[in-house]
């Protein structure tokens, strides 16, 4: 049976001859092969889809990143404009840098509205804060008081007249006070500030008055940026370290420092701390081996305010000063212990006040620490106000009179 072919149509036959071929050395093509026509239109298809979906992918991520660059040049303006128009740190207003201290106050200042209207900050030509100069020796018929500490002895949020150590001179004719307080400090510096400025005046008694995150401050070369200097153990004696007290960018460009501390609080600056693992923050808790080393270097601290004073004929006091906060907490503080027992075992007066705050109802306390946005001045909330300044001088002055080695002193024998 004969087999019937397609023949091919004569055009096609032509365009074959032509590139070289004849008709009978060219093969029919396959079925599969067939469909020419089709698939120039599918690929077609495909590109243009391909074009659409990448010009939208790519105008997704150009919005994208032009909105991460406006917001991030908007957090980067408002963390440089808010540190220049920031007030700065209250201390930085009558302090000045100090190699030995780190930070002391300047002579002669005088601010009428320091802590807003009427309510001063005075110190005299030695720095401490007082409104007239000491004599070395003490005053005839007068009984001086030497009150070392941090900004709740200085009275950060009060006026002179109002401080605690103020007050306590109050409380009779005889008394006089000097206030060594300064704010920031820890007792180390407090410490140092007394050996180099305070010893060197006559005095009946050294009234050391410490809240418990002055202790946490001798653990750090440096408090809020500013450099201190730190003690340490050689030899069984004390060293001081640190000295001369490096200048921080603080010291020299306050409004720059505050402008770093904005710019490395941005979530970007953040993200990329965590992504390349250059957060090293200390932990928020001290460790126990550091509470030990710090107790050690207390003792030695003490021992020495202890000597220091008995040789002069003068009478060291330790007075714990709480703050708000712990009031709440249900057992005592670890640095209250650590101060009873060397008080307990070295025959020192302990004034602790802590028991006597809690006492207060919740509305007398609300009246003896300021509250937030009460003043206008950094990190005035949770000192005392007026009220509490008198409330700790009246306790400290009954305190002392209620002690045989003190009440001796306040009597002038």
């Amino acid at each position: 049976m004969a087999i019937a072919r397609e023949q091919p149509d004569h055009k096609q036959l032509q365009d074959r001859a032509e590139h070289g071929g004849t008709p009978a050395q060219i093969s029919e093509p396959a079925d599969s092969a067939v469909p020419t026509l089709d698939a120039p239109l599918t690929r077609r298809r495909s590109s243009a889809g391909h074009r659409v979906f990448t010009f939208a992918l790519y105008n997704c991520a150009a919005v994208a990143v032009l909105f991460l660059v406006c917001e991030g040049a908007a957090s980067v303006y408002y963390a440089f404009h808010n540190a220049w128009a920031a007030p700065p740190v209250a201390e930085s207003l009558y302090t000045r840098y100090d190699r030995d201290l780190g930070w002391v106050n300047r002579p002669n200042v005088y601010l009428p509205n320091m802590y807003g209207p009427g309510k001063f900050l005075k110190t005299n030509s030695q720095g401490f804060r007082n409104d007239h100069d000491f004599s070395q020796s003490v005053p005839p018929g007068k009984v001086r008081i030497i009150c070392s500490g941090d900004s709740f002895t200085l009275g950060f949020g009060v006026d002179n007249e109002n401080t605690w150590p103020q007050l306590l001179a109050t409380h009779a004719p005889n008394l006089e006070t000097v206030n060594m307080g300064q704010g920031g400090y820890g007792s180390d510096q407090a410490y140092l500030w007394f050996k180099r400025d305070g010893q060197p005046l006559v005095h009946n008694v050294h009234l050391f008055a410490v809240i418990y995150p002055d202790l946490y401050r001798m653990q750090h070369a440096s408090f809020n940026g500013y450099g201190k200097p730190q003690l340490k153990i050689a030899n069984g004696r004390l060293v001081v370290t640190n000295v001369p007290v490096p200048r921080s960018v603080e010291v020299w460009a306050p409004r720059l420092a505050r402008a770093e501390d904005a710019l490395a609080d941005l979530a970007v600056t953040r993200l990329l701390r965590s992504t390349f693992g250059l957060d090293k923050s200390a932990p928020a808790v001290p460790s126990e081996e550091r509470n030990e080393a710090t107790v050690q270097l207390l003792t030695l601290m003490l021992d020495d305010l202890v000597t220091a004073n008995r040789e002069t004929n003068s009478t060291l006091v330790l007075a714990y000063l709480p703050i708000r906060e712990e009031l709440s907490w249900k057992n005592p503080g670890y640095w209250r212990g650590v101060l009873a027992d060397y008080a307990r075992q070295h025959g020192v007066p302990f004034v602790d006040l802590s028991d006597d705050f809690r006492r207060l109802p919740p509305e007398t306390l609300d009246k003896y620490f300021i509250v937030k946005g009460a003043i206008d001045a950094r990190g005035a909330a949770g000192h005392y106000t007026e009220a509490g300044n008198a409330f700790v001088a009246g306790l400290l002055y009954d305190r002392m009179l209620a002690n045989r080695q003190t009440a001796a002193k306040l009597q002038g024998n």
